[in-house]
């Protein structure tokens, strides 16, 4: 708006203001005189300098300077000598100036007790508390400032994806990984999503220390603002094809390999263990990854002749020989009917195994790894090793959840359910009061799903393979 005032030279706006302005140094001047015409067309350029400097800033650029000639040049002129402040007490004197490190030490500890972090996100805030103590220094937390907040955003705008998994990066420091990829225009930086994680948890933590008296405010807030997206959200991950499909159940874990330890080989055992189920139920049903990989025998329930997944988190009941159920979100706690074609293909039969063997999880085979201590962590490996040796490009494992939940919405599944079968919150007022749909309205939903020619017959043929033997994963 100010640059359309000064664009149309519509001084007006600010005459009012310059004529105060004036007389505050003494000067009487009246509205149409050319000094406070001057003077108002100057503030309304300096108005539109500042709201351009702010709108950068917004969005996470801390380098922009003046471009208006009337300001670039100022820029460069010493300051007036500011009346000097009392000099602050030692941060030993102050009762509540924490150290940085210590201060996020106590944060971390009450959102542990509080189990509010799940693991993946207390390493992320870890990472973030250690990247920015290597940009801003471990100080009490009066002596940061916003601009302490913007070289830590710089940074890591400016560091490199992968730093911890690829050799060139390893024993760098922070300042000289960003410097490196400033050298390198080929090295892949990370990404604005992590960026924007990053910047939240250094808010978050920011604002607890306001709410626990230990600043006066947060300097971190609004310090990053992602990039608007240049594609539409449903074209940010693919989606499994029909073709793609085929070759994957084409792969010989499916038709037939040499074993075990030789998945990928052509041959004649067909194990069904986690490696053949888990493509298979991910297909089906709108899952996550975890989610399907951290089932026990216990969650495949049963109630008025409907089998379903019960999928629910369990932080209390962890042990050594059955881990803890970790969840997403509140939202993601539901019942999935188990799909019609799962049933045609055994999956009750695999249940009934293990219950009858007393074995407690569904995968018994899966071992939790990895930073976030995931079940899924090595499978999730194996598979994109798959697919690469498939030459699938494109869609990775997360891509079953999109396929099946664009095949409820092709079946005109109302929206409502999609939602509660994929574990997404029912948005608005509905969500409020809406309990949610009965199992046998969430079973025809989920055997809306199809996909042309990958049904039971497709999945299971062992193609005529000679002496195929056909066994299950306590055989393997």
């Amino acid at each position: 708006m100010r640059r359309t005032y000064c664009g149309r030279n519509d001084i007006a706006v600010a005459s009012g203001s310059a004529v105060a302005l004036l007389a505050q140094h003494g000067i009487d001047a009246s509205p149409d005189s050319p000094t406070v015409v001057e003077l108002a067309r100057a503030l309304l350029r300096a108005a539109a300098e500042a709201a351009r400097l702010g709108v950068a800033r917004l969005e996470g650029d801390y380098s922009a300077r003046p471009v208006d000639p009337l300001f670039a040049s100022a820029e460069t002129l010493p300051a007036p000598a500011p009346t000097p402040a009392p000099a602050p007490a030692p941060a030993a004197q102050r009762k509540n100036d924490q150290t940085f490190s210590k201060a996020f030490e106590r944060y971390s500890l009450e959102k542990r007790a509080a189990n509010a972090w799940r693991p993946a996100m207390d390493i992320d805030a870890q990472a973030t508390a250690s990247i920015f103590m290597e940009i801003a220094g471990d100080r009490p937390l009066s002596q940061y400032t916003r601009a302490d907040i913007g070289e830590f955003v710089s940074a890591l705008q400016r560091l490199p994806a992968h730093r911890t998994k690829r050799p060139r990066f390893k024993g760098k420091s922070v300042v000289e990984l960003v410097a490196l990829a400033d050298t390198d225009p080929s090295i892949e930086r990370i990404s604005p999503v992590t960026v924007k994680k990053y910047a939240t948890i250094l808010s978050a933590f920011w604002g607890w220390t306001v709410d626990r008296g230990l600043t006066d405010q947060n300097i971190a807030r609004a310090a990053y603002m992602k990039p608007k997206r240049t594609i539409r959200r449903n074209q940010e991950r693919d989606a499994w094809g029909v073709e793609q499909l085929r070759t994957l159940f084409n792969a010989p874990i499916w038709r037939g390999c040499k074993g075990t330890t030789r998945r990928t080989e052509p041959g004649t055992q067909i194990i069904r263990d986690v490696d053949w189920w888990l493509p298979v139920l991910a297909l089906f049903h709108p899952c996550r990854l975890e989610e399907l990989a951290q089932l026990r025998v216990a969650d495949i329930r049963e109630e008025g002749g409907i089998a379903y997944l019960d999928i629910h988190a369990s932080d209390d009941d962890e042990d050594g020989d059955t881990p803890a159920r970790r969840l997403k979100s509140a939202a993601a706690i539901r019942r999935v009917p188990v799909h019609k074609t799962v049933l045609e293909l055994g999956f009750l039969d695999l249940v009934a195994e293990r219950r009858a063997a007393g074995i407690r999880m569904l995968w018994p085979e899966l071992k939790a790894g990895g930073a976030a201590n995931r079940l899924s962590f090595d499978y999730s490996k194996r598979f994109g090793r798959l697919r690469r040796q498939l030459g699938i490009e494109g869609p990775d494992f997360h891509s079953f959840r999109h396929t099946s939940i664009t095949a409820l919405v092709r079946a005109e599944v109302h929206p409502d359910i999609v939602s509660q079968l994929s574990g997404h919150e029912i948005p608005g007022e509905r969500g409020r009061y809406s309990k949610g749909a009965e199992l046998p309205a969430l079973r025809q939903a989920i055997d809306a799903i199809a996909y042309d020619g990958i049904d039971a017959e497709f999945i299971g043929s062992r193609r005529g393979i000679p002496g195929a033997n056909l066994s299950d994963s306590k055989n393997a």
